[in-house]
């Protein structure tokens, strides 16, 4: 006998319609349970799987038990059973959620309809569209049943099919069995059975929705998570304040019979408008009936239409180094961005872009001046949308005109020697009718140039190499200190290049530079300071100063400074030591001036020392001790202790060399005030006072 079960039984509770039909023993009825843990304790849910059995619980109730999972050691903690009549009334009368009493009256009118009229009571809503394959209208009437009596708690527990174990520890795991009070002549009863843990899962729901943008649409899709079937979708767009339904009865994801692999969600938004954020969010019905969130995402349609095609005519070479790209353009160009323009050997090859940014959407032509000379020249033009869509046009083939010009040439290197011989070094051309080179020359970079020297071959049979390296010969006595060379390049049909960089040779430099002089000298304890006119040739490079301490000695060294620099500060110095300074100049040949006249400075010394520091005082066994720091490079320093009298004058009081003093006479206010005197004659003011009181 078929009986009609649900696809995923009580998995998909409360709005799961994947029910499918499934061959059974003949004479077993199991009670399918379900259990889930919340606030209230553990909720149970069952119904068994015959309708005639399930009419039998009507009459006769559950009993549940509950164990310890592991211990197999059942203890009853209820018993259950459906309203009657009266009761499922009152229940129903009392009821003001409209859903909870559509489904309330659903039940009952199930529960207490006369078998004559049970084809008719009962009426399909839309949330059960995959029921449609069932074979029996009294089979899906009972599925209707089965699914008002799952996922209504109202309903369950007035049918008897519901129960809440309150008295649950959380944390622990628990089994339960679900038996009906009453035995059948007809069917073995299976109990019911599930184990559950006492513990909520805030992800138990939570899955990942994959967002995939199309144009002016969005389709998701997730892998299915066997706590959750049917789902709802709502959608805020930006600026919108609220999110909108976009289905009012739930969808339901089916795979073919015999298939036992994953399942995926997908769900497709269109009509959407391109390049504008939307928010999905994403809801599935429980098996206990709960509209519960699982997803929540964002996302963005775009443009994936390329432009039409561009139209390329045939490019043209409009000067002997330009090329003109042009196309036409039609069709809707609303979101058109640009152009770019490519070029190969061949039609097929791979084409290299010819300018580094896309041209604008209004160009329908591009000059090209990197063609090849020698080989095949093919073009496209590509045109890009906003969205970053592309179109190609045909290849086109590009015709040239011998009238190409070398390119411009290049010196690679321009020398000058002693006696003035010039030596230009030209880097040799790749063109194939290269027919040589012009040597042009000038004395100013304002003057015209001149021709000098035409390195030619004679024709195109001739086989000698083409002349890369040119002398010249320059006076060296002249006003004008540069030497100004360019050179073009010719082809055998006279096409000549455009002027090649110059080439700068600088005369050589036979002149040192003027001599500095010094026009002060300011001494210093610490320092000398000098002070001079620097060399007035324009071609100074840098000063350099020299120093020594002794007049027989050799110069030293000691720093250099800029063509400008006018002073010096030397502060390496030691007191009562003289040194004797003297400066040159050097040019931008390296040529030296000669030394600066010799001036010396002698650093004084002032006599003025340091007073001591960290003057401190304090009484000790009745006397007062004294002490302080003195820098450690005046050795042999004498310190003289001043000491207040009773007239209240600072007196001279003891001299010694320590840094501590310790005073046995000690009256009731003793003032003091500390003096250096050094062994180089030296000597340091008065420290400031320093009292200490005798308590």
């Amino acid at each position: 006998m078929k009986k009609f079960i649900p696809y995923i039984l009580f998995t998909c509770l409360m709005g799961v319609s994947n029910f499918s039909q499934a061959q059974l023993e003949v004479g077993t009825c199991k009670i399918a349970t379900i259990a889930r843990y919340n606030q209230k304790g553990v909720e149970l849910r069952w119904i068994p799987d015959n309708k005639t059995i399930l009419k039998l619980s009507f009459k006769n109730g559950f009993t549940i038990e509950r164990s310890d999972s592991g211990t197999n050691r059942f203890a009853k903690i209820g018993n259950v059973q459906a309203f009657d009549q009266t009761k499922w009334e009152q229940l129903v009368a009392s009821e003001t959620d409209s859903a909870s009493k559509s489904n309330l009256e659903l039940a009952m009118e199930f529960l207490f309809a006369n078998p004559s009229s049970e084809q008719n009571v009962i009426s399909l809503d839309k949330g059960i569209a995959e029921l449609n394959e069932q074979k029996s209208k009294e089979d899906m009437v009972y599925a209707i049943f089965v699914l008002t009596a799952i996922k209504d708690a109202k309903v369950a527990e007035a049918l008897g099919l519901g129960f809440i174990d309150k008295k649950v520890q959380e944390g622990n795991i628990y089994t339960y069995r679900i038996t009906l009070s009453a035995k059948s002549d007809l069917y073995k009863i299976e109990n019911g059975i599930v184990n559950i843990k006492a513990a909520i899962n805030p992800n138990k729901y939570k899955n990942e929705v994959f967002v995939y943008a199309g144009d002016k649409q969005l389709t998701f899709a997730w892998t299915i998570n066997p706590n959750i079937s049917g789902y709802f979708v709502e959608r805020k767009a930006d600026a919108e304040n609220s999110f909108k339904p976009l289905n009012t009865t739930p969808f339901y994801d089916s795979k073919g019979e015999g298939y036992d692999g994953n399942i995926n969600g997908t769900f497709k938004d269109d009509s959407l408008v391109n390049y504008k954020w939307y928010q999905y969010r994403f809801y599935g019905l429980t098996a206990f009936g709960e509209k519960v969130l699982f997803a929540e995402v964002k996302g963005m349609p775009k443009d994936l239409t390329p432009p039409d095609a561009p139209i390329l005519k045939l490019p043209k070479q409009i000067t002997p180094k330009e090329v003109e790209v042009a196309w036409d353009m039609y069709g809707n160009l609303s979101d058109l961005k640009g152009f770019i323009v490519a070029r190969s050997k061949k039609d097929s090859g791979n084409f290299n872009i010819l300018h580094t940014t896309i041209l604008n959407n209004k160009a329908r032509k591009y000059i090209d001046k990197t063609f090849n000379e020698n080989e095949n020249n093919y073009y496209v033009v590509y045109a890009l949308d906003t969205a970053g869509n592309i179109s190609s046009s045909y290849p086109a083939f590009l015709t040239l005109i011998d009238s190409t010009a070398p390119v411009k040439p290049e010196i690679q290197s321009a020398l000058i020697d002693t006696l003035g011989i010039v030596t230009l070094k030209i880097k040799l051309g790749q063109e194939k009718d290269l027919k040589g080179y012009r040597i042009f020359k000038s004395n100013s970079a304002e003057h015209e140039l001149s021709v000098v020297k035409e390195l030619f071959k004679k024709d195109k049979f001739d086989t000698t190499a083409i002349q890369v390296i040119f002398y010249d010969t320059v006076g060296l006595n002249s006003l004008t200190q540069k030497i100004f060379y360019r050179i073009k390049a010719l082809d055998f049909n006279y096409n000549q290049s455009v002027f090649s960089e110059i080439a700068i040779v600088k005369r050589p430099d036979t002149i040192p530079p003027i001599t500095p002089v010094f026009t002060n000298v300011i001494v210093k304890e610490n320092q000398v300071e000098l002070y001079f006119a620097p060399s007035s040739s324009i071609d100074v490079k840098e000063q350099i100063v020299y120093r020594k301490i002794n007049v027989a000695d050799d110069w030293k060294i000691i720093m250099k400074l800029k063509s400008t620099d006018k002073q010096i500060i030397d502060s390496n110095v030691k007191t009562g030591v003289t040194y004797y300074y003297s400066v040159r100049a050097m040019d931008e040949s390296n040529l030296f001036s000669g030394f600066a006249n010799m001036v010396y400075g002698k650093p004084y010394d002032s006599g003025v020392r340091p007073v001591v520091t960290n003057l401190s005082s304090k009484i000790q066994d009745k006397k007062i001790v004294l002490s302080w720091d003195y820098p450690e490079k005046y050795k042999g320093a004498t310190f003289a202790i001043y000491k207040k009298n009773d007239k209240g004058d600072l007196v001279q009081y003891k001299k010694i060399t320590e840094k501590l003093f310790v005073d046995s006479v000690v009256g009731k206010e003793n003032i003091y005030a500390i003096k250096v005197f050094t062994s180089d004659g030296g000597q340091s003011s008065l420290s400031n006072l320093i009292s200490q009181k005798n308590n």
